[in-house]
């Protein structure tokens, strides 16, 4: 009952702070997304590190933060896309930084500093292109991204509680099954029907693809994190969330599912 307390009383105020950040202002949206990214960062790195290997946290950090702060300049047209370009140099400079250090498995290390920028920052550089896909913030789509993925693992997880007999991937995460799956698709499905009327920005089809996509893409995140966990023996990527476990077990699917839901909407604007 404490645990249940504890983490519903977590939760609801990680919601609260995620809404007003995205509702309250750009300046807002834009740090609160930053700090979610360096602190997935971090547990990412502590992660990596129970796998035996020595990844470049420091690396990951500047290349990450350059990637975020440039990608902001960029969709406030501050700075052009070709600034960007700037960076390029600083990826091969990693290379030269490793040479130096004389550890043990330099292919491993060089891969486990690039996997995090390459899972957590680049997403979260495209959520920022997403947020300014009309020429301006508009904090509809970010929501509605955000609304998608908790209303999947909500009924995902009650459905799968309930009734969930058949496993989706039993060896990497026992506790999902299809039918919570089911249950959570059909949810967002449901949510994207309510959004087509409150906001006119798409077609209920549209809506209803773009649910699809995040039920989809978010499953894979969570059983990708999985995986990563189960390599390092870890049950949680940190505590920074009591009763929850940590910020990137929070942003595992949401991270994954950007990606997926950028090419979506660039596609069709």
């Amino acid at each position: 009952m404490k645990n249940f307390v504890q983490r519903s009383l977590t939760g609801l105020l990680f919601a609260l702070v995620t809404l007003v950040s995205i509702l309250w202002h750009e300046v807002t949206f834009t740090l609160f997304y930053g700090v979610v990214m360096l602190l997935c960062l971090i547990e990412y790195h502590h992660l990596l590190r129970k796998v035996h290997g020595h990844p470049l946290m420091a690396w990951q950090i500047v290349l990450s933060i350059l990637l975020y702060a440039g990608g902001w300049l960029v969709v406030n047209k501050i700075v052009p896309f070709s600034a960007l370009s700037l960076t390029i140099p600083l990826f091969f400079l990693v290379f030269i930084t490793e040479l130096y250090r004389r550890k043990r498995r330099v292919a491993q290390n060089l891969s486990m500093t690039f996997l995090p920028v390459i899972h957590v920052a680049l997403p979260m550089v495209l959520l920022l292109a997403i947020a300014y896909l009309s020429g301006k913030y508009d904090y509809r789509l970010v929501l509605s991204i955000v609304l998608f993925t908790w209303t999947f693992d909500t009924f995902a997880y009650i459905v799968g509680v309930l009734i969930g007999k058949n496993k989706i991937a039993p060896r990497v995460s026992p506790k999902k099954s299809w039918e919570g799956f089911i249950g959570g698709f059909l949810a967002s499905a449901g949510l994207a029907l309510i959004l087509s009327h409150q906001w006119a920005i798409f077609d209920p089809i549209r809506w209803i693809v773009i649910s699809m996509i995040i039920s989809i893409t978010a499953t894979f995140g969570d059983l990708v994190e999985s995986v990563l966990k189960r390599a390092a023996g870890m049950k949680d990527s940190g505590r920074i969330l009591p009763g929850h476990g940590g910020v990137f077990d929070r942003f595992d699917g949401f991270l994954f599912a950007i990606p997926f839901v950028f090419t979506y909407l660039y596609l069709l604007n």
